[in-house]
């Protein structure tokens, strides 16, 4: 009979236990725990590597600076409390350029392992504005041609569209660039990082 008793109370402990396992690792997950910051979960395995995520990362990153500024001067304004108000503003400057150089040392190591990759493209039949000899990411992200046989338009400059492609075969973006030496996707990159995790190919489609 004791050692039926022991034996749930062992049990008992053990579920207990468990339980506060489960709590801890939802809390971790959720943000809760650690550092509080939140992942994005983006691969971190396609052409670009880990710079959408950390992109997606970063993003996360930055609506919870800006969540936790508002509540905190929301607080401050019900309670007419100036003080309370400026500090806010204070730990919300000090939030972002935190987050900010994060963002920019994570980048910048990311992009350091990319530089000089070759980038699949294709060139369309009716694209006549140049022929495209290379393209490679370069150090700030972006992708870097070689080009001969450049044509310009009436004002002078060599104006193009191109797409990026992912795996599925849906659209990234479609942009009409200027210019024959850069194709510019890290604006978009950092903006809709999620749809360039899968990406597969720049698509030179017009002129």
């Amino acid at each position: 009979m004791k050692n039926t008793i022991r034996l749930k109370a062992i049990l008992k402990i053990a579920g207990i236990i468990a339980i506060g396992a489960v709590i801890i690792f939802t809390m971790a997950a959720c943000g809760g725990g650690g550092s509080g910051a939140k992942k994005s979960g983006l691969k971190t395995d396609g052409f670009f590597g880990a710079l959408p995520a950390i992109y997606a990362d970063h993003n996360l990153a930055d609506d919870a600076v800006r969540e936790k500024n508002k509540i905190a001067k929301e607080k401050a304004e019900k309670k007419q409390d100036a003080k309370a108000y400026a500090k806010a503003g204070e730990q919300f400057s000090k939030g972002l350029e935190e987050i900010g150089d994060k963002l920019t040392a994570n980048v910048d190591a990311e992009v350091a392992k990319l530089v000089g990759k070759d980038v699949p493209f294709t060139v369309a039949e009716n694209f006549r504005t140049f022929k495209v000899n290379s393209l490679k990411v370069d150090a700030s992200g972006n992708l870097v041609m070689e080009t001969s046989d450049v044509r310009r338009n009436m004002m002078g400059v060599a104006q193009f569209t191109f797409r990026a492609v992912a795996k599925d075969g849906s659209v990234i973006i479609e942009h009409v660039n200027y210019g024959a030496d850069k194709v510019i996707v890290s604006g978009s990159m950092r903006s809709e990082p999620e749809k360039w995790v899968d990406f597969e190919k720049i698509e030179f489609i017009g002129s």
